[in-house]
């Protein structure tokens, strides 16, 4: 909610996905603000939404064609109904529309994927079918449900062979109106995008905040901090602190939460403030089962290790068991207390501290302390989660127990989650600040295990790692829970190894994160499989602590989750490390990349969606520790080329050998996995020899089918200390649907900048139907004549937004409809308006994607709570009265 004025008649250049401009020329004054709304390539819409049902009653039964890529959003319903009343606004109707049918070409490979959102009804299933429209015969068929919101179907799900051609694709309700975003891609590398407004919880009333060069906080009660609406600050390290707000929030969470953004908004306009973000949580990355506690690890088959390959890396290690190596544990401490810890870890156990403080600190003692026990949760059960972790990295074989992979390092137990596995980013940033410098510079661990995630990208952080990395700590983070590919952090920060977890059989767990920034995949289990066909569900087994005959006791037990794939690989790393302490987080991942320490399905060095660059290998990866490193590896930026009309049309490749001290490689040829006349593949000499080279790359756009993507591969072989080869995958579009897009009508809105609570003020409305791919819209200047119009608007400044309405609930801009923010979806600036003045060439794009908090747009903060923007009326402007529905 970033806010800053545009004055009427300042020229603006702003463009891109959610964006806009405006050029500032002189217009009648009957015309108080006019645009364009151009919309997302490949967009279409449902031609029988809850808003069209409004206006015509009678759902279609036509099957709707669809280009072989698109993007495309509908509503289902088998019932009828109103929605219930919310803010003092009365419930609209939503109408039955039980089917939804399409008819589009499919390659063999080409998956057609659908994600359903809730509407204010409620939630209920969405089932995808697949079928060939001759015979009728259903070829693939799946059902979203309360854990899984997305689905795919393909014509590869079929043990027939079913041939490239037209199919049909039919979506069906289960009961109350769903809204959902249908998809395709030809290309198969079609960008992942994310549908729902950023949600990150965060701690109400608190921020971390970098202040200017210079620039500190003498004291409790300073005047800069009563300038800053500040109570308290605790400095974090390296210029960071955490603050929290002066004074007493709003009894209702989502005011205390809106009034906590408002005051960063106004941290970051202080001249002292170089950054302020709220105070994110972080929690733990298991999955709750019906916990089996065991006697004994060896009852809850610790087949985990099999799959790891462990037993034959322990045989070959010439320094044991990871000895000498430290691996530090953010997480949720260790059962048991200082030199008392749980039987099968006390030995390996150093140094630790405690950095749990605010209202998740649970051991009645908020850090930072020295003490990193675990005291277990004060409401419901526990799961003692970071002494689970630990056994997985280090626990000792003591006869005891099972043993942890790197089962004679030390572990470094440093508590950073509290009351029910949750805690700050701020409290993360101070442990990571913490662990990077023992105070001579030096990391106070070799390798860094997080199992913990759900924040969005935080500069902060990054940078911490990054530092961290510099001084040779090499981090792990689990990749996430919510079988999404959007990332996850700390997981998809540069620097940090990120895990994906499988089952016993090595395949992707059900509820894993994937997407092209997984790194590996580890065993973390699934408790709804039997992967390994041993009769049991594939959990990990580890240390842990349960009450017992009364008594809390320490015991093991079996969990799921990246979090717990996450360790296996920290333990791998310390007994890489064991067997040569010069590795670093570049030689480790050159090695990742070579193909030197997984498994892939895909071949040595290989990279998917699911697993990385294959499943961690232990023998394999101790192997390579004590070879030479490989300095010959060559990568490529971009990884990935995507070349279109509407696009980059060109682009240069760079070729660099990866490494701090890289080795000559000779190029010994460029060609192309399949041919492709739309590529034009600049020269690279054969033979040339160095450590950076350049390809350029052209689309030749008459070559392509209109409307439909192609992908090759652009193959580089080249020798360094051996052969290898290069992949770089290569996407050509000719974009020409522009006529054919459509997201539906659009309810084009000015509204106050000042919320009423959570609920913005809609001041006028302007309603615009498709025209040639494209929406027109303009607003009249308020002659204060009554009747008035609903497109009429008075003086003054406001935030410019549009959507659909396609659950007819009376929002826009919900999950499930196209939505465009005037400059930047995420980044709303306020527009004034003056009387006897107008503004023309306001240009929007709107979209059914959603931006997310990233490297790219660190300064968007989340929306809790956002229900969407409340349109005035369903009618055309032409009633000639305003009517609040």
């Amino acid at each position: 909610m970033f806010r800053k004025s545009l004055v009427v008649g300042l020229a603006v250049a702003l463009a891109g996905c959610g964006g806009g401009s405006g050029d500032g020329e002189t217009a009648p004054v009957d015309v108080a603000l006019a645009g364009v709304i151009d919309i997302e390539a490949s967009t279409r819409v449902d031609v029988d939404t809850a808003d069209s049902l409004s206006l015509n009653p009678s759902p279609s039964d036509i099957v709707q064609t669809l280009p072989e890529e698109f993007i495309l959003a509908g509503y289902v319903s088998r019932e009828e109904g109103s929605y219930p009343t919310v803010g003092g606004f009365p419930g609209t109707d939503y109408f039955i529309d039980a089917l939804d049918r399409f008819s589009l070409n499919l390659a063999p490979d080409q998956r057609v994927s659908l994600q359903a959102f809730a509407t204010r009804a409620g939630r209920s299933s969405v089932t995808l079918r697949l079928l060939d429209p001759d015979s009728g015969e259903l070829i693939a068929s799946a059902s979203t449900s309360d854990t899984s919101s997305q689905v795919s179907v393909s014509l590869a799900d079929d043990s027939t062979s079913w041939p490239e051609g037209t199919y049909q694709v039919e979506v069906l309700a289960d009961s109350v109106p769903m809204l959902y975003i249908l998809s395709s891609s030809a290309s198969g590398l079609s960008a992942q995008s994310v549908y729902e407004w950023p949600s990150h919880q965060f701690v109400e009333g608190e921020a971390i905040v970098a202040l200017e060069q210079g620039q500190g906080f003498p004291g409790a009660a300073s005047a800069q901090m009563s300038a800053l609406g500040m109570a308290e600050a605790r400095e974090l390290g390296r210029g960071h602190w955490r603050v929290r707000m002066a004074g007493t929030l709003s009894q209702g969470h989502g005011n205390r939460a809106s009034e906590t953004l408002a005051w960063i908004q106004s941290l970051r306009k202080d001249g002292a403030v170089k950054n302020a973000v709220p105070n994110y949580l972080v929690r733990s990355q298991e999955t709750p089962v019906s916990e089996p506690l065991y006697a004994d690890p060896a009852l809850g088959q610790q087949w985990h290790y099999e799959l790891l390959n462990a037993p034959i890396a322990w045989q070959l290690a010439q320094v044991e068991g990871g000895q000498g190596v430290k691996v530090a544990v953010l997480d949720t401490g260790l059962f048991g207390q200082p030199d008392d810890w749980h039987l099968d870890l006390n030995a390996n156990v150093g140094t630790g501290q405690d950095f749990v403080s605010g209202e998740y600190d649970n051991d009645g003692n908020p850090g930072p302390d020295d003490n990193p026990s675990d005291p277990g949760n004060s409401v419901g059960g526990s799961v003692y989660h970071g002494t689970h972790v630990s056994g997985t990295v280090a626990a000792a074989v003591n006869g005891r127990g099972g043993g942890g992979v790197a089962y004679q390092s030390t572990l470094v137990p440093v508590r950073v989650l509290g009351e029910g596995g949750t805690g700050s980013s701020a409290d993360l940033l101070d442990a990571i600040n913490w662990v990077n410098d023992d105070g001579t510079g030096e990391p106070r661990a070799d390798v860094v295990n997080l199992s913990l995630g759900g924040l969005p990208f935080l500069r902060d952080l990054q940078d911490a790692i990054s530092e961290g990395t510099e001084r040779g700590a090499i981090y792990v983070a689990a990749a996430g829970n919510s079988a999404s590919s959007t990332p996850s952090y700390p997981a998809a920060f540069d620097n940090v190894f990120a895990v994906s977890a499988v089952d016993g059989a090595g395949v992707l767990s059900s509820y894993s994160n994937f997407g092209s920034w997984v790194d590996l995949a580890a065993p973390g289990g699934d408790a709804t499989r039997d992967g390994n066909a041993d009769g049991r569900g594939d959990l990990v087994s580890s240390t842990s602590a349960a009450v017992i005959d009364g008594t809390l006791t320490a015991t093991y037990a079996g969990l799921q989750g990246t979090s717990m794939a996450a360790p296996h690989v920290s333990g791998v790393l310390a007994l890489m490390k064991s067997q040569n302490d010069v590795l670093d987080y570049k030689a480790v991942n050159a090695l990742l990349q070579a193909g030197k320490l997984t498994d892939s399905s895909c071949g040595a060095g290989c990279r998917t969606p699911e697993l990385g660059w294959g499943l961690v290998d232990a023998a394999k990866s101790v192997l390579a520790a004590s070879e030479a490193p490989v300095t010959d590896l060559l990568t490529a930026s971009p990884a990935i080329v995507s070349l279109s009309t509407e696009g980059p049309s060109f682009v240069t490749v760079a070729l660099e050998v990866y490494g701090d001290s890289p080795t000559t490689v000779t190029i010994d040829s460029v060609q192309l996995e399949s041919p492709a006349a739309w590529l034009e593949v600049g020269a690279v000499e054969p033979d040339s020899s160095g450590i950076s080279f350049t390809i350029d790359l052209s689309l030749i756009p008459e070559e392509l089918e209109e409307g439909v993507s192609e992908r090759t591969t652009l193959q580089i072989d080249y020798t360094g200390d051996e052969p290898r080869t290069l992949e770089i995958p290569v996407i050509g579009q000719q974009l020409d649907d522009q006529v054919a897009r459509n997201a539906g009508r659009h309810f084009v809105l000015l509204i106050d900048p000042e919320p009423e609570g959570e609920i913005f003020t809609t001041v006028a409305q302007a309603t615009a139907e498709v025209v040639n791919g494209q929406y027109q819209f303009s607003f009249r200047p308020d002659d204060g004549v009554e009747p008035r119009y609903l497109s009429e608007v008075p003086p003054g400044t406001y935030f410019l937004v549009a959507g659909s309405d396609l659950d007819n609930d009376g929002l826009i801009c919900h999950a499930g409809e196209a939505c465009a923010e005037y400059p930047v979806s995420g980044l709303r600036e306020e527009i004034a308006i003056s009387a006897g003045e107008a503004i023309q060439g306001i240009r929007m794009t709107t979209s059914y994607s959603r931006p997310t908090i990233s490297a790219q747009s660190p300064d968007i903060l989340p929306r809790p709570g956002f229900e969407g923007y409340r349109v005035l009326s369903a009618q055309p402007d032409n009633e000639n009265t305003k009517s609040i529905r």
